[in-house]
């Protein structure tokens, strides 16, 4: 009877661990996913405004003239795919990682460093299935669609860098700081939009 429960400890120990891992690969692709989301959602809308004030000649941002239903239509199309994004992120599981009771700050920072990268090379995918198909389309959609690469590269390049690791100190503030700790993913979505956007410029 005692050998039985003994050789049926490590079996259920490494369930127990897969799950955890399981847990935490789900909680940080989760909230990596859905900063990237808000990232591009938040370049798109801004640029659709960018082009309706081009439009109206208050500042130039396009290299060719565009007519006025051009011009429309290019806006609505950046502001829907970039509303469609920010919805997608907020109905998601967004701070999801401040949830992860339990794990240790290097096993999220791991997590994220993975998470980040991987949702990065899915934004580059889109960019490169998406950016064939705009063939003849005016130029602010196709500044729409190198926002995808911004932030695919952004995401395998400045994140992992930068942007993770600045969210662990924030998450690792002290207990007298522990309001501090809320600004983890904030952290992460304003290192992620400016290195998206200055790679976009």
């Amino acid at each position: 009877m005692v050998e039985s429960v003994s050789e049926s400890t490590p079996p259920s120990n490494r369930s127990d661990q897969l799950k955890r891992y399981g847990i935490l690969a789900y909680g940080a692709f989760g909230t990596m996913a859905d900063v990237g989301l808000m990232v591009l959602g938040s370049l798109l809308v801004g640029l659709s405004l960018a082009v309706l004030i081009g439009g109206f000649g208050l500042v130039e941002v396009t290299t060719q003239e565009l007519s006025t239903g051009a011009m429309l239509i290019s806006a609505i199309v950046l502001a829907v795919v970039g509303l469609f994004c920010l919805g997608v992120a907020s109905e998601g599981p967004l701070g999801r990682g401040r949830r992860l009771v339990g794990f240790k700050l290097w096993e999220v920072g791991i997590g994220r460093i993975l998470a980040v990268f991987v949702s990065g090379l899915v934004a580059l995918l889109l960019y490169n299935s998406i950016g064939g198909l705009l063939e003849g389309v005016p130029s602010p959609l196709f500044k729409g669609v190198e926002g995808f690469r911004a932030v695919g590269v952004a995401g395998v390049t400045v994140m992992p860098l930068l942007g993770v690791p600045l969210s662990l100190v924030v998450r690792a503030a002290p207990d007298e700081y522990a309001w501090v700790r809320q600004a983890d993913i904030p952290v992460m979505f304003i290192v992620w939009t400016v290195s998206a956007m200055l790679i976009l410029t």
